[in-house]
């Protein structure tokens, strides 16, 4: 059969990618969901909310803090493990465990690529920390209403929904689940990849690409890294690339750590083993060869957690002169983006 076919041709690691996301999924979602259950909550709210002490209340005091840490105890662990974790290993969360996420992903992945929306192409960090900016400041107005936007609230209710509990269809029928459920489907079921709410509006995924990239400056720390002398400049990388955090840069690929989840995709693609979920090593290069897969490689890169460059002086004058691209894709996209920034405003107030 076709699909199987398909899944014998999907690489070792995203194949134990897409086990532990369904795994997780059991764990933590209904109608299984064994670790709810075993804390005595039935949903990943309560105890297991890892954003719960985000929230800001007027008046709130030193006391109503721990309150509220107290009270989601095991989320807030949770979410330190979380961000030790990707200190040392990069995104794991995010890239192999996040249930939310992961599901989106993975429902995403089996739509033909004609129905979906591109949005890698938009300014990532620009829109993933101006809405994060917008989150804090607007909680002392929103409140305990600010958990009504939390994506790990729509995915436990419609699959309730799904299982026919009659408290999940309730939540779908509302304003606050059909703005959660459009935001779903428009960031996370059409959007290539499946990605762009991970990429946009998760709070936990925006604490998450910081540490990440603070950790990748740290020679001990695991990262997608980048074998300079190796790349030939193919763009397989970034085109494959599930959170558009790979970019080419004097032809050489370049990794923004603050959006890469490690999901080891690009590594899977490269034909030239340029990329590589690895340690900085101390050694220095001194022959940079290209060496295809599969055959000795001499010798060892060295291998480096890159950013992208400051652009130069000659491409800015290039740019004021000829002005900037801009695509039809590209203001369609913003024009998408604008519109449901607008629908979660409007329906955090419904």
């Amino acid at each position: 059969m076709k699909v199987i076919e398909n899944i014998k041709t999907i690489p070792k690691v995203q194949k134990f990618r897409y086990a532990m996301i369904i795994l997780t999924s059991m764990t933590l979602l209904g109608p299984l969901a064994f670790l709810p259950q075993l804390v005595g909550s039935d949903d990943l709210c309560g105890s297991l909310c890892m954003r719960r002490f985000y929230l800001y209340f007027p008046g709130m005091t030193w006391e109503d803090f721990f309150v509220h840490v107290n009270a989601a105890s095991i989320g807030v662990m949770a979410f330190s493990l979380i961000m030790i974790t990707t200190l040392f290993f990069g995104r794991i969360w995010c890239g192999y465990l996040c249930p939310v996420g992961g599901l989106a992903e993975l429902s995403s992945r089996m739509l033909n690529d004609r129905w979906k929306i591109e949005f890698r192409s938009l300014p990532q960090i620009q829109i993933r920390y101006g809405y994060f900016g917008f989150f804090l400041v607007a909680m002392p107005a929103l409140g305990i209403s600010a958990c009504s936007l939390c994506n790990f609230i729509t995915i436990p209710r419609l699959i309730e929904a799904m299982s026919g509990e009659y408290r999940g269809m309730m939540f779908l029928v509302s304003s606050v689940g059909l703005v959660n459920l459009g935001l779903l489907l428009l960031l996370g079921v059409f959007a290539s990849k499946g990605r762009a709410y991970c990429q946009f509006m998760c709070p936990i995924g925006a604490a998450d690409g910081l540490v990440n990239r603070l950790g990748a400056k740290m020679p001990f720390a695991r990262r997608i890294r980048v074998a300079k002398e190796r790349c030939t400049g193919c763009n397989i990388c970034a085109r494959n690339c599930m959170c558009g955090a790979i970019k080419m840069v004097d032809r050489i690929a370049t990794v923004d750590q603050v959006s890469c989840m490690s999901c080891h995709e690009c590594v899977d693609v490269c034909d030239w083993n340029a990329l590589a979920w690895t340690t900085k090593p101390n050694h220095k290069v001194n022959e940079p060869k290209r060496i295809k897969k599969n055959t000795e490689i001499f010798p060892l890169p060295d291998w480096q957690a890159v950013h992208f460059n400051p652009v130069k002086a000659d491409a800015v004058e290039s740019a004021v002169k000829t002005g900037p691209a801009i695509s039809v894709l590209s203001v369609f996209n913003a024009m998408i983006f604008l519109t449901v920034i607008s629908i979660i405003i409007v329906g955090s107030f419904l």
